[in-house]
């Protein structure tokens, strides 16, 4: 249902019918690991020109792994990884493939 990189890989889901028969397929709520679950790689301090994805790309290989930095700091929202210039954020090691986080 969705790509090895995306955060709802291997996530599992729930189906049902709608009264007029429709097969709908809905993925359950994804919980973010627990701190002592991630490994972290690196360090980083927060510059203004920083951004998430790009951060993700440089460190991790891909844009799209974004959301393995936010759930690495704990971040509820995005935007609060990179909220503060001068602050140390954690990089996780990159994933490996078909692996689950």
């Amino acid at each position: 249902m969705f790509d090895e990189r995306s955060r709802y890989a291997g996530q599992p889901t729930r189906e049902r019918s709608t009264p007029a028969g429709r097969r709908v397929v809905h993925v359950l709520p994804r919980l973010a690991p627990p701190p002592d679950a991630i490994q972290h790689g690196a360090r980083h301090l927060v510059t203004d020109s920083d951004r998430l994805d790009g951060l993700a790309f440089r460190h991790l290989g891909t844009p799209e792994a974004w959301w393995m930095i936010a759930d690495a700091n704990r971040a509820m929202h995005p935007a609060e990884v990179l909220a503060t210039t001068g602050a140390e954020i954690a990089i996780p090691l990159p994933a490996v493939p078909g692996a689950r986080r």
